[in-house]
């Protein structure tokens, strides 16, 4: 893991009507991982680690506890 720069934040996005009251909201992104990817140029990508609910988490283990439809977004605070 990478360390990130302060000032950025992950927000968990859902498509409408899908129920997300059990899932984290997003936060402070912390760092940066290398995730091995077959599909992504180079057979890597590079995901955020952000914390919500207490927790670290990357997009594929949000999606993994909370639902595959989930996206995670990352942004400027500012």
């Amino acid at each position: 893991m990478v360390p990130a720069f302060p000032g950025l934040r992950a927000d968990v996005t859902a498509p409408p009507g899908s129920d997300t009251a059990a899932v984290p909201g997003g936060g402070v992104v912390v760092g940066w991982v290398l995730v091995a990817d077959e599909q992504a140029v180079g057979g890597a990508r590079v995901d955020p680690v952000f914390l919500a609910a207490g927790q670290a988490w990357t997009p594929d283990q949000l999606r993994q506890e909370h639902g595959q439809h989930l996206g995670v977004t990352v942004g400027w605070v500012g």
